[in-house]
């Protein structure tokens, strides 16, 4: 891939086997919820990041993010500069309703009681609850499952935002490094409205 370090992006976490070779091509860095450099897709975007990039990478993210996971990819949105491309995966099914494990989430902690962590959440309207049977993907804290997602869904959710050119990619193209071992786990890539489209 030729080297254009014009084109600006920016990772979520990313996996190192391309984050640790994109910053060699293209204008690219990765971030992180839990160390520096941090960013927070749950929060509204710095001034600074706002409209800055050419692409943003979101792998394996959205089933993370405390509800409601609409914001996040709404934040996705504001960092992109119109035109730009958000490529996203995400473990889903192909077609139903997201499936939220915790839709009240509010003020809530993960805790260590006896020999499994459980999830302690004070509602909006404060209403305690407490969860067990947590699931985690690759570790603990920041890598608790918060939902189930849909192909379909995710891909409504991205027009509702305000994304365009939403596409799913389900052809293997291991060539280009395209490759899953489940269903509808397909990648997606959603695109920032230009100036003057509708």
């Amino acid at each position: 891939m030729p080297s254009s370090t014009g084109i600006v992006g920016l990772g979520m976490s990313d996996w190192d086997g391309y984050a640790s070779r994109l910053p060699n091509i293209l204008g690219y860095r990765n971030t992180f919820y839990d160390h520096s450099p941090t960013l927070d897709i749950m929060a509204p975007i710095p001034d600074d990041l706002a409209g800055s990039c050419d692409f943003v990478i979101c792998s394996d993210v959205l089933e993370h993010v405390a509800p409601p996971y609409e914001r996040s990819l709404a934040h996705l949105l504001d960092v992109l500069m119109p035109g730009g491309v958000l490529v996203l995966t995400v473990p889903m099914r192909c077609d139903g309703p997201i499936e939220e494990h915790y839709p009240d989430l509010c003020d809530y902690k993960i805790v260590t009681l006896g020999p499994e962590p459980i999830l302690v959440n004070r509602t909006s309207a404060g209403e305690l609850q407490v969860f067990r049977d947590l699931v985690f993907h690759g570790g603990s804290g920041a890598t608790l499952e918060m939902r189930v997602c849909s192909l379909s869904a995710v891909i409504a959710t991205l027009a509702r935002v305000g994304f365009d050119d939403v596409a799913s990619f389900d052809e293997l193209d291991p060539e280009h490094g395209i490759v899953w071992n489940h269903g509808c786990e397909w990648p997606i890539t959603a695109r920032c409205p230009k100036a003057g489209d509708s």
